[in-house]
């Protein structure tokens, strides 16, 4: 656990059924005490503790004697370290008169390890005090008579086992007594969106781990199903009368020092995400080693050296994922082995003093590494002075591990500081690689891609602020517009819960509509577990295309000046922070916004938010008798946006996205969050845009985005229009 482990937002919404937790007990004061240990604040221990008894108040009480099934579900990001929010849930548990946890710590040996491990790490207390067991290593003593001896004993009991049938049904089986089964038991689901759902929802069937799922729950008379995730897609849209479907639902909101989506795909991705150009050959392909590997390798040991040169020795890896093969995997290993003895070779003999012309070339491309860091922005020492360093790096670097199920690298990844693996599967979920910098991706499912897969491959999301600046993912095209919508989508995604929340509408009442673009080639998770349809009007929906003709652009400006200024009395600053400054004008009447603003602007043919769109909105309006309320936001109305410009025309991002850091003095919710000021209200957001790479243009130009309120959008989707021929 780190300083910047987890927080869970906490709302003011009051639970039904909630009971008084003990917040002083013997095992928080132990976890708590390891969290400090660890770095962790003592307001963020409170913190965590705080949302952890929130979490645990929603699960059964075990002084009511009742039979009770509940299951939850706890939402983060993908490597913002989840495990430290379930490991506090179980101190309190156990604080609170729970004897007996069950986690199902993910589908592969390396994670049942991993997950074990960290939970006695994070306890730190005697055996006698907390019995860890593992399904692959404790065969003998998870049975009925071992169980019920340690509980008799005062011992609390954590059993870790694999999501595999056989090992669910080996922990099912203690339950059989009647001294167990009367026991409270919490369930905790690891990466909870994997495995454990029914993958059979559809053929009227069961998959035969969700079988075995159900065979444990049906076993126990008290107990709460608690999954935890960074990607609920799937447990999001499962039918709600799904055994598994989620009774209550917490955000996990990343600490200080966290990148994801918004740091790597945001409006900066150019900086941090490198374009494989579509004309080199693949990693794969007989025909040798594409050159934007070469560079991927030289900016791994540059900025390896740029950490040292400030002191920061800290782990610093790199990892390839080229394919779910293991054959590919060996093919990869060999290649970049290849070039590693050499480089290894040409560094010793360079900083042996010996002049060796072949390493002119491999100099010439450590240089470009480094001058593609200082172009970026990154403050370093000279490459004369770093050079040095950057051979000693690659003279100290690990061989190339392997990291699949036929080699697992973590031990032999101990040895070094600096690391480049190569794998697959392995290192989709759960698995964290540390000091992770350089990331080689190139695996994308032919056809749809699942959004939940896609994104849990994003290893190098994590706490790397002190590192970003040489953080670099080097992707496909494809690979990297994917990032790009799972970002809008996920900001959709959590802002939709946290309305709902807010509102107090329970979880299974939640409206499931989120937001995905390139939807030819996204989808949002599994079809056998979960299907999902388009609808036409989403809670958000932005212009897409940016008006490149000025005198268009210019037109739609003096349209909106002019509406403006007739109403210039009625507007009021609202300001965020002092970037964040918007113009409102509240309280319109949509019939007036659209016959004196919206019906005049002139929009791209290919907008999906243009006259046809509005010409059908309210006719919609008046079919349906509603008469909404606008209120129209000029977004950022001081410092206007500016945005990439993909070559479709379209915008990339135009909305803000959320600070990451909710404690920061700048924190701003984003753009999406503007309608929970009055979330009854349509609201009608004007942005000014210029591109930050089409130099040619030097004009701002105005792009619409619309919120449509829940309770209207609910009554429009029951109408049909008439698709375009």
């Amino acid at each position: 656990m780190k300083v910047e482990d987890d927080l869970i937002r906490v709302t003011d919404q009051p639970y039904a059924s909630c009971w008084e937790i003990t917040m002083d007990g013997f095992f928080r004061a132990n976890v708590e005490k390891q969290m400090l240990i660890d770095g962790m604040t003592s307001e963020a221990t409170e913190t965590v503790f705080s949302n952890a008894a929130r979490i645990l108040s929603q699960c059964p009480n075990p002084s009511i004697h009742e039979e009770v099934a509940k299951t939850g579900i706890v939402i983060g990001k993908v490597q913002s370290g989840k495990t430290s929010n379930f490991i506090s849930v179980l101190a309190l548990a156990f604080d609170n008169g729970y004897n007996i946890s069950i986690v199902l710590g993910g589908n592969t040996l390396e994670l049942l390890k991993q997950n074990a491990n960290r939970i006695g790490e994070a306890f730190h207390v005697n055996a006698e005090k907390l019995t860890i067991l593992k399904t692959n290593d404790h065969k003998s003593l998870i049975n009925p008579s071992r169980i019920k001896e340690f509980i008799e004993n005062g011992r609390k009991v954590i059993i870790v086992g694999l999501k595999h049938t056989k090992h669910i049904d080996q922990i099912a089986e203690i339950f059989d007594n009647d001294f167990l089964s009367e026991q409270p038991i919490l369930i905790i689901d690891d990466e909870g969106d994997q495995a454990t759902l029914n993958t059979k929802a559809y053929k009227n069937s069961f998959s035969k781990t969700y079988g075995a799922v159900l065979s444990l729950k049906n076993k126990l008379k008290s107990h709460c199903f608690l999954s935890v995730t960074a990607t609920p897609q799937a447990n999001i849209l499962i039918e709600t009368f799904d055994t598994l479907s989620p009774d209550f639902g917490e955000l996990v909101y990343p600490g200080e020092g966290y990148c994801g989506l918004q740091e790597f795909h945001g409006t900066d991705c150019d900086k941090h995400v490198y374009e494989i150009p579509a004309s080199e050959g693949n990693l794969l392909d007989n025909v040798g080693v594409p050159e934007s590997v070469y560079k991927a390798m030289a900016m791994f040991f540059v900025g390896n050296a740029i950490r040292y040169s400030r002191g920061d020795i800290g782990n610093h890896a790199m990892l390839i994922h080229p394919s779910q093969k293991k054959y590919d995997h060996h093919i990869v290993v060999n290649k970049l082995q290849a070039i590693l003895d050499d480089w290894k070779s040409k560094a010793k003999t360079h900083l042996a003093g010996r002049n060796d012309i072949s390493y002119i070339s491999m100099h010439q491309q450590l240089k470009n590494a480094y001058d593609a860091f200082i172009s970026d922005g990154v403050i370093c020492v000279p490459f004369d002075e770093l050079e040095k360093t950057v051979l000693n790096r690659i003279k100290e670097c690990s061989p190339v591990l392997l990291c699949n199920s036929d080699e697992n690298a973590s031990d032999s990844s101990k040895l070094y500081r600096t690391n480049i693996f190569v794998g697959g599967n392995l290192v989709e979920r759960g698995i964290t690689i540390k000091g992770l910098a350089v990331t080689y991706i190139t695996r994308r499912a032919k056809g749809k891609s699942n959004v939940d897969n896609t994104e849990q491959r994003a290893r190098w999301f994590g706490y790397k602020a002190d590192y970003l600046d040489v953080c670099r993912v080097f992707t496909s095209k494809d690979i990297k517009d994917d990032f790009t919508s799972i970002l809008e989508h996920d900001e959709d995604m959590w802002a939709s819960i946290e309305r709902a929340q807010e509102r107090g509408i329970a979880f299974k009442d939640m409206p499931r509509i989120f937001k995905l673009a390139r939807s030819a080639f996204l989808q949002l998770t599994r079809k056998n577990v979960a299907k999902t349809e388009n609808y036409a009007l989403s809670e958000w929906k932005p212009q897409r295309y940016f008006i490149m003709d000025r005198n268009t652009a210019d037109k739609n400006k003096t349209i909106i000046s002019n509406f403006r200024a007739q109403r210039k009395e009625q507007i009021v600053l609202e300001s965020h922070n002092p970037v964040q400054i918007h113009a409102v004008l509240p309280n319109l009447q949509f019939t007036t916004v659209y016959s004196e603003l919206l019906s005049k602007l002139d929009f791209l043919n290919e907008e999906i938010l243009g006259k046809r769109f509005f010409d059908l909105l309210n006719d919609a309006l008046e079919k349906i008798k509603k008469a909404p309320v606008v209120d129209i936001y000029w977004v950022r109305d001081a410092e206007h946006s500016t945005r990439k410009i993909r070559n479709d025309g379209s915008i990339e991002q135009l909305f803000q996205g959320r600070n990451p850091n909710i404690s920061s003095s700048k924190y701003y919710e984003g753009d999406r969050s503007l309608a929970d000021k009055a979330p009854d209200h349509m609201q009608l957001q004007i942005h000014y845009v210029k591109p930050t790479n089409i130099p040619s243009i030097d004009f701002f130009s105005p792009a619409l985005a619309l919120y449509v309120p829940e309770n209207c959008a609910d009554e429009l989707s029951k109408l049909v229009v008439r698709a375009d021929g």
